[in-house]
């Protein structure tokens, strides 16, 4: 089964303490219910993330396997076969490998930093790290990403033109390849971004994608996952995800949604009236095409 918990706490909430305090009526100068309201942030933060499947803010996360997904290549199953419409017609698109595709808890992903897995021969706990991800026109960056250039060669965010960043401090690359330095050391300008060569860039052992929600991992192509010894547990995957550090890219209907419960919790302490967000027509109408629907779970 499929378990995630919060690894990293964010460094800020998606609503300012003096934003809400003013969407409360509560003075500036008025501190006593700081505290409380603070608490009342954390809380509303909290919940639309766990109707949503998303990430507010940026955090680290646990997501654990007992093992990992089974790679099956018979003729029992069409699963592990190229494409085909009549595989399997509601996700025929999206077969490529699936017997082997992990779906992450949480979105939008920033990065997968780590699997861990513990060794089904040694019975240690081993590490599998990510493939660098191909330079993307058009994308925001911001400093110590990294990706493959056309070369082959690890470049590195080291600089960013502050008067074109965006408010979470991220700025996009150009709509052209960059004429990458093949310098190691060297630097190349692309857009508002600076890249620094960084030597090859290693191989890895998975690829991910941070487009798609839910999110997904696959092994590299040609490859299977590792036998994991059976234990629960047996496979910690480590990834960063949000919508930026300060919460300033953070949808708009996710905000309101917190200010809406943040208010009723407020001013009616002793019972709300949502119950749930889903018995809650406003909350609903908000937060309905930013929940992500997991249809079919992770095998494994």
């Amino acid at each position: 089964m499929a378990y995630i918990i919060e690894e990293i706490a964010p460094d800020a909430e998606p609503l300012l303490l003096a934003d809400v305090k003013n969407y409360l009526k509560v003075p500036a100068g008025v501190s006593a219910d700081d505290t409380l309201i603070k608490l009342l942030i954390q809380g509303a933060r909290e919940e639309v993330e766990g109707y949503t499947g998303r990430s507010l803010v940026n955090k680290g996360y646990l997501q654990t396997l007992d093992f990992f997904p089974y790679f099956v290549d018979s003729a029992m199953s069409r699963m592990a076969y190229i494409p085909s419409y009549d595989a399997l017609p509601r996700y025929s698109v999206g077969l490529w490998n699936s017997s082997q595709m992990i779906k992450l808890l949480r979105a939008p992903l920033r990065s997968v930093t780590s699997i861990g897995y513990v060794d089904s021969q040694t019975q240690q706990r081993l590490s599998l790290l990510p493939a660098p991800v191909p330079w993307q026109a058009n994308t925001n960056y911001q400093i110590g990403d990294q990706i493959q250039d056309a070369n082959g060669n690890l470049e590195e965010v080291t600089a960013v033109d502050e008067t074109k960043a965006n408010e979470d401090g991220t700025c996009p690359s150009g709509a052209a390849v960059p004429t990458w330095n093949l310098t190691v050391g060297g630097t190349t300008a692309d857009n508002a971004l600076t890249w620094t060569n960084r030597d090859l860039a290693p191989a890895g052992d998975f690829v991910y994608d941070a487009v798609t929600c839910p999110p997904r991992i696959f092994p590299n192509p040609g490859q299977t996952w590792p036998p994991v010894l059976y234990v629960p547990n047996a496979v910690e995957i480590h990834f960063v995800a949000g919508y930026g550090d300060d919460g300033t890219a953070t949808p708009a209907a996710m905000r309101q949604a917190m200010l809406l419960l943040i208010s009723d919790a407020y001013f009616n302490r002793e019972v709300s009236f949502a119950g749930t967000i889903a018995k809650n027509p406003a909350l609903e109408r908000l937060l309905y095409r930013w929940k992500i629907n997991i249809l079919a779970s992770t095998r494994g």
